[in-house]
């Protein structure tokens, strides 16, 4: 993307092994912990508000332009749709779309 380059993990932030970037630019990882095998696309704002930072599980897959914020927790194998805005903690397995994000489905 020739407009916006930019890419950037908090130092803090623990992200676990098989991290997947889909062309990640316009991206901010700034997560408490991030479970391993998760997927991110381009434009996903994992942020803190009031000094709480998400907590993304294994298995997470996070789609374009969707954001993450303050201190949440996205269960074990969850997909956050792209455009969504998450506040609230989605459980594992869950479907997440919207803003604010709602869980559409949630599998077995």
């Amino acid at each position: 993307y020739p407009k916006e380059s930019s890419f950037i993990i908090d130092v803090n932030a623990k992200i676990g092994g098989g991290l997947q970037l889909a062309h990640p630019y316009s991206t901010i990882l700034n997560a408490a912990k991030m479970g391993k095998n998760v997927y991110v696309n381009h434009l996903v704002t994992i942020g803190e508000k009031n000094g709480k930072k998400p907590t993304i599980e294994d298995g997470v897959e996070l789609h374009a332009n969707c954001i993450v914020i303050g201190g949440v927790i996205i269960g074990k194998n969850a997909k956050i749709g792209a455009g969504a805005v998450v506040t609230k903690d989605v459980p594992e397995n869950a479907i997440a779309v919207g803003n604010p994000a709602k869980i559409l489905k949630k599998e077995e």
